[in-house]
């Protein structure tokens, strides 16, 4: 029998899955042993779930962006171009119009945008060709990040790490208003637990100009 939150473990799964290999594989394991763990708990309340959830995503945030990032300056075009041997020439000029328009190679089987720019037969082409060329490019890109580009990936990695903190911190001060407006508790936790599902993928990422507007909003509250 499926577990009474399983919409909310599928979503879990879901960012797990997002895991690039270079994350630290003994953690990676864990991180599954602990969601089979809620999964085989029926107890297991809505709220521990959701928890789970937002401390997974505090670990993978940085990682899972780091990684588009590397994969977007060392192996986009060359899936690109390993897509576009494959595709018949109308195909390819469709794609190329969907790149030069802003479209994602590595997105390019997800979202409403690919299934609204294409017609049926041309989705279909292309999300064949990009099967065939995405393992071999990400195989390629795991090389690279445990050799020669290693250190390149660790920059990139510290830099959204340092974005995730300050982002992070931002939220907590949010939080720590929830203990000066018992009224406005419940719905300052709202917006908090909120913005840390960003970094797990299921809600939308907040900037720091966000989460300082929500600050001000409950600061001028307490003021009027």
């Amino acid at each position: 029998m499926p577990h009474p939150y399983q919409a909310t473990i599928d979503l879990i799964k879901n960012v797990i899955h997002r895991l690039p290999g270079v994350f630290p594989e003994a953690r990676h394991r864990e991180m599954e042993a602990e969601l089979m763990a809620l999964e085989r708990d029926p107890a297991a309340s809505l709220e521990t779930i959701e928890e789970k959830l937002i401390a997974f995503g505090a670990e993978l945030w940085a990682y899972c962006e780091a990684y588009d990032k590397f994969y977007k300056i060392y192996g986009e075009q060359k899936e690109r171009a390993l897509m576009r041997e494959k595709l018949s020439a109308s195909s390819r000029e469709a794609l190329d119009k969907f790149v030069a328009e802003g479209g994602n190679i590595e997105s390019v089987r997800d979202g409403s945008r690919f299934e609204h720019f294409f017609n049926a037969d041309v989705r279909e082409e292309i999300v064949e060709a990009e099967l065939a060329a995405h393992d071999g490019v990400h195989e390629e890109m795991e090389k690279l990040l445990a050799g020669e580009k290693q250190g390149d990936f660790s920059i990139l990695l510290a830099d959204f790490q340092e974005k995730q903190k300050a982002l992070a911190q931002k939220i907590d001060e949010l939080a720590a208003l929830a203990d000066r407006m018992p009224s406005y508790a419940a719905e300052i936790g709202d917006k908090v637990k909120t913005f840390r599902e960003g970094f797990a993928y299921v809600e939308k990422l907040p900037s720091l100009q966000d989460i300082a507007q929500e600050i001000q909003y409950y600061i001028d509250i307490m003021e009027v």
